[in-house]
């Protein structure tokens, strides 16, 4: 932090007058490229922005503010002070001018620079991720098909391999709803080591980390407390690094029209990294099937996968009419990074990982009781012994929806 950084911070704690808001601006204009960059990744610039106003008779020191960050400056903006510039602006009421400042920093970058702009923004750990910015702060139509339009165009000349992974919450990460083979509220063993194995992909190697996503068909509040308590939950679970997107009041009153709200999210999110693939991980117990087919047939090609935590007993004859279409059942997530591994969606490694902290978590869970533990070790336990044999690259028979052979 440079001592620039420190003046800018003392300027904008407590309350501003122009003439420290003169001196604020003046800081910045007269800064070194290096030097803007610090001040801005240093500086909380949700209160930079709070602190400088637009007066009856002047000076519209805010304007300005904007004018310089998302314009006359803007060409020398690393995609870390990018990035707090457009959460600046997106914290409180954002206003017709805010927005357009967001429009006017993201369509600045293109290709893998733009990719990396996104990841960096959708980093965070609040509310004020990509999806917050693009419908939650932008509310003009125009400007968001802006901004949605260059997105698209991009993805065109920058196509990742790699996935973003889409997940359930309730009896996909944690059992409590309908599945009775864990106790209630149980953190389902081995998923953590799974979400990271498709995290860090067939090599180990990513382009880009914390590509997960969960949506949820809880629904959402103006305030994003909802959105802020089921990531709290998650955090305690483990999961520290990922988005969440939640549904209505109306999606919960039949599994079509959650599988529906959640496909709209989903779609949503698809337009925010049109270059990524697909990979969904929900359950059999609520809308998540019929959610899987309708990504099956309005993301052909991009869907890799879509894996369903079975907690209802789906017939062996049904499971695999499903995996005909690219949709997975499991029983335990050992067989669903085997499936994942055989798709080439996860390494070597990552699957023995998922084993072993399958084993160590099954530790962890305070049973009901022994047959409950007992059945659920030896579905681990059977999985485990498939997990040892598997091998990639296999094709799926399009009537049986079982695998035919391997490309090693």
């Amino acid at each position: 932090m440079t001592d620039k950084t420190d003046l800018l911070r003392a300027l904008i704690e407590g309350p501003t007058d122009a003439s420290r808001e003169g001196e604020a601006l003046a800081l910045l204009r007269g800064a070194t490229t290096a030097e803007l960059n610090d001040m801005i990744v240093g500086t909380d610039m949700h209160r930079l922005f709070a602190s400088l106003d637009d007066r009856l008779l002047g000076p519209d020191n805010r304007t300005a503010l904007i004018d310089l960050l998302a314009r006359e400056r803007q060409s020398e903006l690393s995609v870390a002070s990018t990035a707090a510039v457009i959460y600046g602006l997106q914290r409180g009421w954002s206003g017709r001018a805010r927005e357009e400042a967001i429009r006017d920093l993201l369509l600045a970058w293109a290709g893998v620079e733009l990719t990396h702009l996104k990841n960096q923004i959708n980093s965070r750990t609040d509310v004020y991720d990509l999806e917050g910015v693009v419908f939650g702060a932008v509310d003009d139509g125009d400007v968001r098909r802006q901004i949605l339009d260059h997105l698209a165009a991009e993805a065109d000349t920058f196509a990742c391999d790699e996935a973003k992974i889409i997940s359930d919450i309730d009896d996909t990460a944690f059992c409590r709803l309908h599945d009775t083979r864990y106790p209630k509220g149980t953190l389902y063993p081995g998923l953590l080591a799974l979400y990271d194995a498709l995290d860090h992909g067939p090599h180990d190697d990513p382009f880009s980390l914390g590509d997960l996503t969960f949506v949820t068909a809880r629904p959402g509040d103006v305030l994003g407390l909802i959105e802020t308590a089921t990531r709290s939950s998650l955090a305690k679970a483990g999961i520290a690094q990922s988005s969440v997107i939640t549904g209505t009041w109306l999606s919960l009153f039949t599994h079509d029209l959650m599988a529906g709200q959640k496909l709209v999210n989903i779609e949503h999110y698809h337009g925010l990294f049109p270059e990524y693939h697909l990979v969904f991980l929900g359950d059999s117990g609520q809308g998540d099937v019929i959610l899987s087919e309708k990504l099956a047939e309005r993301f052909p090609g991009t869907l890799r996968a879509a894996f369903i935590h079975d907690v209802v007993d789906t017939p062996d004859a049904r499971r695999a009419e499903y995996a005909a279409k690219g949709i997975f059942f499991h029983d335990t997530y050992v067989g669903c990074a085997t499936r994942a591994f055989e798709l080439g969606l996860i390494s070597r490694a990552g699957l023995d990982r998922v084993v072993s902290e399958s084993r160590t978590g099954l530790d962890g869970v305070r049973w009901s009781s022994p047959d409950q533990e007992s059945r659920m070790r030896s579905l681990v336990q059977r999985d485990a012994d498939a997990a040892a044999s598997a091998v990639p690259g296999i094709t799926v028979d399009a009537s049986t929806g079982t695998p035919t052979g391997s490309a090693s």
